[in-house]
This record gives C-alpha cells, sequence and structure tokens, in this order.
C-alpha cells in the first residue's frame, strides 16, 4: 500500500484568530468543536501556530476528513515547544505561583492537542520532541505504520520551529494514495532545519 502527501499547509506567527479563519471555511458541524475551544482560555502562539498549519492543510479534503475524524490522527514534532507559555511557568515558579491557565499549554503535547481538539479528532496522536530533521523521519515512518496497519484512514504530519522571529509550522496530510513522499518533501516538513 502507497502512502502519500494528499495535502499541505503552512502557518507563521498565528493566533487564535489565525487558527479561527483557517479553520472556519466549509468546516461543516464544528459546534463541538467550538464548545471545547470556548474552554481554552490561552494557548501558546505555537500550538495556535501549528493548529493553523494543519487546518491549511485540511483544507483541500475537508469533505474527505472531517466526516471520518475518529480516525484521523496527528503527529507533531518540535524541539522548542510551546515557549510562551513555557517561560511564563518559568517565571511563575520563581515567583513561588503557578498559573492555571498557563499550565496546560506549556506542555509540548499540546503542539499536537490542540489541533486534535479544535478537529475533534480522534485517531493516534503523539508529540516528538526533537529537532524537526530529526523527528520528520521517524514521524512519517509512525504515520505510515497508522495509515498502512488501518489504524486510520489520515493522518497529520506537523512541525514546528520557533526561531526569534515567532512560530513557523508546516504540515502534510497523509494517507493512502496520494503524492510520493521525496527528499524535497522531507526537507521543506523540516522547517527550522539549517
Amino acid at each position: 500500500m502507497s502512502v502519500g502527501v494528499l495535502a499541505r499547509g503552512e502557518a507563521a506567527k498565528c493566533k487564535r484568530a489565525d487558527f479561527d479563519a483557517a479553520a472556519r471555511p466549509g468546516a461543516g458541524d464544528r459546534t463541538v468543536a467550538e464548545a471545547a475551544l470556548a474552554a481554552i482560555r490561552y494557548a501558546d502562539p505555537a500550538a495556535f501556530t501549528t493548529a493553523t498549519a494543519v487546518a491549511r492543510a485540511m483544507a483541500a479534503k475537508r469533505d474527505d476528513v472531517m466526516p471520518v475524524r475518529d480516525r484521523v490522527g496527528i503527529i507533531a514534532i518540535s524541539a522548542d515547544g510551546p515557549v510562551e507559555a513555557m517561560a511564563a511557568m518559568n517565571q511563575a515558579a520563581r515567583e513561588g505561583s503557578s498559573s492555571p491557565i498557563r499550565f496546560p499549554a506549556s506542555n509540548a503535547g499540546s503542539l499536537a492537542g490542540l489541533s486534535s481538539i479544535g478537529f475533534t479528532l480522534r485517531g493516534p496522536t503523539l508529540m516528538l520532541t526533537t529537532p524537526p530533521a530529526r523527528g520528520v523521519p521517524a514521524g512519517l515512518l509512525v504515520a505510515r505504520a497508522f495509515l498502512e496497519r488501518g489504524v486510520a484512514d489520515y493522518m497529520f504530519l506537523a512541525t514546528c520551529a520557533v526561531p526569534a522571529t515567532g512560530a513557523i509550522a508546516r504540515c502534510f496530510l497523509l494517507g493512502r494514495a496520494g503524492d510520493p513522499i521525496g527528499d524535497a518533501d522531507l526537507a521543506w516538513l523540516a522547517v527550522g532545519s539549517p
């Protein structure tokens, strides 16, 4: 069985409004996701940037993906993670307190979690905390296994880097068909690599 790239998405320096705009057009019934997102009072810009890249990758195949979202997973890869939320938690710890709003957002898994919440994806979810250049081959191997074994119908493979200029994320929507994955594709996905 061949696994390939069905679509791509890219985003930089996003906030909640950027994700909302990318996720809404033609999104269909998002009642459950909207309620879940309303409960999220804060998410790190890296998480919103990653979720926006996922939304943009989904856009071309939304009508295929959304009906089977129980069988759609995401693998996120980032060595940086949610740096703003981690810095806020670090500062709060130095001051002898913690923030119940920032605490869940400071977990690296929030880069995959926000997309899962925002689209009510219930397939396999994994966060690899490693540089994208190292993590993309491993993430692709795992995504292929989920697809080939029939554990998922679609997999998002997303990367995020947070240089001083702000978060940058890229994403593939992978499926059992699509364009073959070559070295140029892997290099593109390895955002933030030298």
